[in-house]
């Protein structure tokens, strides 16, 4: 049973064997020649080490060699098919170079930990940041690569090394080249490669190797004939040394050598076989079906006590087993020799016993909690109920450990009937989807897991659960009203001990809400989920249900809320133990809206680009727009018109790519904005005549964006048609802001009001309007949606300078400030500081750091942190020196 959907803070075990070269044999044929040229490249600086050639060459053993000799810093990363998967990919790549470096990747290795994989130019950049800042240029080998194929790991590898500045320095060793630039890279003279004829031996290496190694003396025609029959190929080499062995006439096995190397080899498997014990050819065939094992594995599979001592024999007789650890626990067999010893066990073997072996495989690993090689060899005995079994109870950990390929590639294996009876493993994969973004993958595993209920006695848990999900997807998708019928649904049937899907279903209702305008049923709905949350442990349904709150606190112009609500989940989340979740990006897009709104614009731009980051890590793609959107916004009132098209570029991009439908609006005000602030008012006219909605139309609140837009627009013409016409609009849209207590739309609309009254003549009716805006701003402290306007709004604002906070206000506007009183200090703070914040203040002007002002107040750095923002909120200052100055005008402090 899958018992908690958790995505945020996800064990990732990494198996250590991995990261370790093999041992080379104690007698081995050393190859100088080789290991030069393989360190001529590295001296030469070329980013990329080839070693391609098919089984059997030694492309390992002479890169293992290379780096046994090397001084230089290495590191070693062993993969197999499981690796082709991105996510699990690079934990295992940054991993791999964390043990030359710690500080390589320590972000991104957090961020893939949370199962969250950030695009390839993301990657890349963060990546060789981190690198070039480390200053260790290592050298990192990638041993099978022919493992992967991905394409998306393919690329961020190949940017790494068509990068001009070479942080890293990549060995690839593999059985087949892979898809990258080879040829731009051999032009350039930047590639080092080895290759099979590279690595064949001489015939002086083959009698060194039987004369030293084998300690067998051959002539030198039956030297010549091994460099014929074999080319110099060095598993056949050593299995023809295994096979002579004690052999009365050893060249006569060299004579009956003939065909192809894969004839050879199976001919030499099986004369190896032949000269061994029946045990252990018994005991060789058995672990064949085995990727990897330990002596207790193999005990438990052959039904024998002798794994440990039968494996130290086989190493020491040099028998293609491999060591997968420095300790000698975990061996894996060569992979030509293991092929050939499988498919001498199926020729011999009934499949009976075959699938008993996967059997007892499966029950090993189950006990030792290795699901994912339990599932493989479920599979491999058909025990399609087992496989099924393992599935529902591990899915959501491996799909956060970097297996969704694995894990669909499994539910294909699985007969149509096994999928029909595992709605779980179908509700791990669509939750899967729906929290990365990618909703047109949600309905067919939703649809699977729904037909496998209508098989199944009924369960109200996985009822519930489906009807939650289907709540998410909809609000999503814009289905208002359906998305708010199935959570309701949800939470009639789900039993009150599920707490998660409580909060799931609570999650789906309070966004319906949200989108509905209904602020107290949101509110109350999205606390329920916060509670939930915290209770099941699942911090995403937490911040996305924080976030969901936030932006409802925004629109209806609920600043100090928000801010608590935003402040207290990045508090929350950023300590908590594990990763941090990307989806808090979420939350600091919004919080960046605060403080933009509070004229605190250094503190909003770190927000908004924090919010980016993580948005962009995650894909989420709502996130992203709104905070790009925003960030359009503060770039347009620096006078940054390139920085804003490009931000509003990609909020367009993302919108099209299948973002939320409540963000176009947003979208569409932005452009406008644009282009207004460009002088192209032909191409504002043209957005807004696009978006489908006229300034006579009805007005609605899921419209008033663009709405508002009409009248900067209107403003901007400023005939007296469109001047009358934008203040009956401006009255419309108020009527209906009010109505639904949605501060924020209500402010801008008394703004641009009293800017249409004043550009008309009206400076009565402008006054009245604007007095009502800033009545409305001051409790929450809006100074930007003022500012924004620019010079228009300083002449009414000079009228209501009686008015503290308008005289604050005017203090803010560039071109107030020349021709207004500025207020004293003292009259300026809105808010008093707390004892705290005074003794955080005082310290800060003492010139203390951070950590040394919670090791003198015995508090976290981060409540020192929390601290200073709110010192920054109340003096109206985005500066620690800037802090210090104004309290020094206050007199509160010296």
């Amino acid at each position: 049973m899958i018992r908690n959907l958790q995505l945020i803070v996800t064990s990732h075990p990494l198996l250590s064997s991995k990261f370790f070269p093999p041992p080379l044999a104690a007698r081995w044929v050393k190859r100088a020649d080789l290991v030069a040229r393989i360190e001529a490249g590295l001296d030469a600086l070329h980013p990329l080490t080839l070693v391609s050639a098919p089984a059997g060459y030694g492309k390992t053993a002479i890169v293992a060699e290379w780096a046994q000799r090397s001084r230089r810093p290495v590191t070693w990363l062993a993969l197999d098919e499981s690796d082709n998967e991105p996510l699990r990919f690079f934990m295992y790549f940054i991993a791999a170079l964390q043990k030359v470096h710690a500080s390589i990747g320590v972000e991104l290795m957090a961020l893939l930990q949370s199962n969250q994989l950030p695009p390839r130019e993301t990657l890349v950049t963060l990546l060789i940041n981190d690198l070039i800042e480390s200053k260790t240029l290592p050298v990192c080998v990638l041993d099978d690569f022919q493992s992967i194929q991905e394409e998306f790991i393919l690329d961020v590898l190949q940017e790494i090394i068509l990068r001009l500045r070479h942080p890293l320095h990549l060995m690839i060793v593999t059985r087949d080249d892979p898809a990258m630039p080879l040829g731009r890279l051999r032009a350039h003279a930047q590639l080092t490669e080895i290759r099979a004829a590279d690595l064949r031996f001489t015939k002086k290496e083959i009698n060194h190797f039987f004369r030293d190694i084998v300690q067998i003396q051959l002539s030198e025609s039956a030297i010549s004939l091994l460099d014929e029959r074999t080319e110099g190929w060095v598993a056949g080499l050593q299995l023809v040394g295994i096979s002579i062995q004690g052999h009365a006439k050893p060249e006569s096995v060299i004579a009956s050598l003939s065909g192809s190397q894969r004839h050879i080899l199976s001919y030499l498997t099986e004369e190896v076989l032949k000269q061994q014990l029946p045990s252990v050819q018994e005991f060789l065939l058995q672990t064949s079906i085995l990727a990897k094992f330990s002596a207790d594995l193999c005990n438990a599979v052959t039904r024998q006590g002798n794994g440990e001592p039968l494996l130290r024999q086989l190493f020491t007789s040099n028998l293609f087993l491999i060591p997968l650890d420095d300790h000698e626990g975990w061996y894996r067999y060569h992979h030509l020799f293991a092929g050939l010893l499988f498919n001498i066990l199926k020729r011999t073997a009934l499949p009976e016993k075959i699938r008993e072996l996967h059997e007892r495989a499966s029950q090993w690993f189950e006990s030792e909690n290795m699901p994912v090689e339990a599932i493989d060899h479920a599979l491999g005995a058909e025990d399609f109920g087992r496989a099924a079994s393992l599935l529902e109870e591990h899915t959501w950990a491996l799909l956060n450990q970097g297996y969704v390929r694995r894990v669909e590639a499994w539910m294909q294996s699985l007969p149509l009937e096994w999928r029909a009876q595992s709605p779980r493993t179908n509700l791990g994969i669509a939750w899967m989807y729906l929290l990365r973004g990618n909703f047109g993958l949600v309905m067919p595993f939703l649809q699977q897991a729904e037909a496998a209920l209508e098989r199944i006695a009924a369960n109200d848990d996985l009822r519930a659960e489906c009807l939650a999900l289907k709540a998410n997807l909809l609000q999503s998708q814009g289905k208002i009203t359906e998305a708010i019928d199935d959570a309701q649904q949800a939470l009639k049937i789900v039993p009150v001990t599920n707490v998660r899907v409580l909060g799931l279903a609570y999650l789906g209702l309070g966004a319906g809400y949200r989108q509905n305008v209904q602020f107290d049923l949101a509110v109350d709905a999205l606390q329920q989920a916060s509670r939930a949350s915290r209770m099941s442990g699942d911090s995403v349904t937490g911040a996305l249900a924080a976030t969901h709150l936030i932006l409802m606190c925004l629109q209806h112009g609920r600043l100090r809320f928000a801010e608590e609500v935003s402040s207290q989940m990045i508090e929350r989340m950023e300590h908590s133990a594990g990763a941090v979740a990307p989806i808090i990006g979420a939350v600091y897009g919004a919080l960046g809206l605060v403080y933009y709104e509070r004229n605190q614009i250094e503190m909003a731009r770190d927000h908004y680009l924090r919010g980016i980051q993580l948005g962009t890590f995650l894909g989420h793609h709502a996130s992203l727009v709104y905070t790009q959107l925003n960030l359009a916004r503060l770039l347009l009132a620096e006078g940054d018109l390139e920085g804003a098209a490009k931000n509003l570029h990609n909020a367009q991009e993302l919108i099209q790519a299948g973002a939320p439908g409540w963000l176009r609006p947003g979208l569409i005000a932005g452009q406008v904005q644009y282009f207004l602030s460009t002088g192209n008012l032909p191409q504002a006219e043209a957005v807004l005549r696009q978006s489908g909605v006229t300034p006579g139309g009805q007005v609605t609140h899921a419209a008033d964006e663009i709405q508002l837009a009409h009248l900067r627009l209107m403003l901007r013409r400023a005939t007296e048609t469109d001047l009358k016409e934008g203040i009956q609009l401006a009255g419309r849209i108020l009527s209906l802001a009010e109505s639904g207590q949605r501060s924020s739309t209500s402010l801008q609309a008394l703004v641009l009001g009293a800017l249409l009254h004043e550009r008309l003549g009206d400076a009565r009716s402008a006054c009245a309007w604007m007095e009502r805006a800033v009545g409305l701003a001051e409790p929450e402290r809006y100074i930007r949606l003022f500012v924004d306007e620019g010079a228009a709004v300083v002449p009414i604002l000079q009228r209501l300078a009686k008015t503290e906070y308008a005289g604050i206000l005017l203090a803010a506007c560039p071109a107030g400030k020349q021709s207004s009183a500025k207020p004293h200090p003292e009259d300026g703070l809105i808010e008093p500081l707390s004892e705290r914040e005074l003794e955080v203040l005082r310290l800060l002007a003492h010139g203390l750091k951070y950590t040394e002002i919670a090791g003198q107040l015995v508090i976290s750095v981060n409540t020192v942190r929390y601290h200073i923002k709110s010192i920054y909120a109340k003096l109206s200052v985005d500066k620690q020196a800037k802090a210090v100055e104004r309290g020094r005008d206050l007199g509160l402090i010296e």
